[in-house]
Order: structure tokens, then sequence, then C-alpha cells
């Protein structure tokens, strides 16, 4: 809770130092502060599942009926057509968002490429082919732009974010100015060696790393999982390998739930992690709605008295 309230002050501090688009939201950025909604970043080493897992946990958000925006932000390889290849994205591109003159609401609302069969789950995503010379350099005023009117859009947003975040003001942004940031890791040595020489970029006390969810991802028996948990400390979460989701990587159809009896495991510790994101959400949101009918009982009991 006390972490909450740091990055809540910490982003509005960050909105107060940038006139331009306070002056643009208006009144709206109080209300954007104080929405129950939330950033949620992944990052981790290569080939840990991060575009996987930020999948799943959309799907799963849009089960509880919330609306979720998905920010593919890896400009090296984009990842759009590896999980939709049917769908056309007519010139959707996250690049040309970034680059433009300006946005808005409805200039990203017109970038977001909907996923068929799924009601309330959109995407931002460089397109296949593009790269980071595909478009003009942008700004970290323009992460800050992007991310403030996402949260006026969404009731969540989720950031699959690049490993080489060095590289990406978006990603970077991303890992700063979130809510809460899971850390995948693959229990393998790779990971080890990727992390011994990238934590050392997030020292500045704003990254605050201390908070990052850290999870093993695509966990097998044979792998030394007991060595880089201990290496690394604080394991919060695990997320074991499944076959039927290594099926649906390849053969681009995430966005379906898994139903093999053995992927239960992984179902399980899913839903773990959404618990840890998300606890006490869904009873925030009934104390509000049991309020607002209290109020809304009373109004009518005032007016029915006049």
């Amino acid at each position: 809770m006390k972490h909450k309230r740091i990055k809540m002050k910490r982003m509005i501090l960050i909105k107060m130092k940038h006139k331009k688009v306070i002056k643009k939201l208006g009144k709206n950025w109080r209300k954007i502060a104080m929405k129950n909604n939330k950033i949620i970043a992944i990052w981790g080493n290569p080939n840990s599942g991060k575009t996987t897992l930020s999948i799943k946990i959309a799907s799963e958000l849009v089960k509880k009926n919330k609306s979720v925006i998905l920010v593919m932000a890896d400009p090296y390889a984009p990842a759009i057509h590896t999980v939709l290849p049917f769908t056309e994205t007519k010139d959707q591109s996250l690049g040309a968002l970034l680059s433009s003159i300006q946005i808005s609401q409805e200039s990203i609302l017109k970038k977001c490429i909907p996923v068929q069969n799924t009601k309330n789950l959109s995407i931002l995503s460089y397109l296949h082919g593009e790269n980071i010379r595909t478009y003009a350099d942008y700004g970290k005023e323009r992460v800050l732009d992007l991310f403030i009117l996402l949260k006026h859009l969404a009731d969540h947003i989720i950031v699959d974010c690049s490993s080489q975040f060095h590289h990406d003001l978006l990603s970077r942004g991303a890992l700063e100015l979130s809510d809460q940031v899971i850390r995948l890791i693959s229990p393998d040595l790779k990971a080890i060696s990727f992390y011994d020489a990238s934590l050392p970029l997030l020292g500045e006390r704003k990254y605050n790393v201390a908070n990052h969810i850290k999870i093993l991802s695509n966990v097998k028996p044979e792998m030394p999982k007991d060595i880089v948990g201990n290496r690394f400390g604080g394991i919060q979460n695990e997320l074991d390998y499944s076959e039927e989701l290594q099926r649906q990587v390849l053969e681009a159809r995430l966005f379906e739930t898994l139903t093999d009896k053995k992927s239960e495991g992984y179902n399980k510790q899913l839903q773990s992690l959404m618990d840890i994101l998300f606890f006490g959400e869904d009873d925030h949101e009934k104390k509000e709605k049991k309020s607002e009918k209290k109020l809304k009982i009373a109004f009518l009991k005032k007016g029915s008295d006049a």
C-alpha cells in the first residue's frame, strides 16, 4: 500500500512538471490519478515469455469484464503478426502514433487493433517489418502523454516491454511509471548473465526494482530453478512449462483458454499471480456500487418526500 501511494505521488509530480499535458486534459487529470485502473509492465530476459504472459493476463482481465489495452512496446521484433497473423492492421502502428506531432484519445483509438472474438481488448503494436528507424524519434514527454491518455481509455493497461529497455524509451518509461512491474526470469544461467548486466542500468530510485514481482517462468523439472531462485531471492511465483501453451505460441492461439488437464498447474499459478496483482479489486468495486446504490435510494427518497 505504501509503495502504491509513493508511486501515485511520483506520477502526479511528473504530470505537474509537464504543464502541456495537464493543460490538454484539463481537470480530468485528477480523475485519472484517482481511478482504480493500473498500468502493469511485464519485463524479463529474452525468451522468458513476456508476450505470452501479457496476453494471458489481459485475457483473464477481459473475462472479468475489464477493458484492456495491451501495449506491445518492442520495436526490434514487432509481435503483432506473431500473435494475430490474419488480422488486418490498416497502418495502425504504435510507431506512427509515438512519432506524430501530437497524440489524443482519438488518435490512440484509431491505432488500436481489436482482437477478434474478444470483447474489450485491443492492442497497440509496431507492425511487421518496422524497426527503430522506420519513424522519427520521440521524447519522454510523448511517453508520458501516452500513458496518461491510456489510463483514461481502459480499466487496465498491460505493457509488454522490450528486454533491451536501455535502447527503448517506451519500455523504459513503462518500467518507471507503471503501478506494478512483473520481472520474468528463466531458470537458466543465461538469465543470471542478462540480469547481472541489465539491473545496474535500473539503479536509479525511480525504477524501484526492489518492488518488482519476480516470477520464474517456463519452469521444467530438469532446470536449475533452485539455483536461479536463490541467486535472485524473493521469487514470488512460478509459471511451469506447458506443452499446450507452447502449441498456442507456435499456432498463434494465445488468446484461447488453456483446457488441457496437464495445463491445470499453469492455470492455478496464473490465477495466483492475478490475485497478487489485483487482490481486493472486485471487493472495492462492489463497495463502490453499494455506496452508489445507497446514494441513489436516498436521493429518490428525498425527492418523494418533497
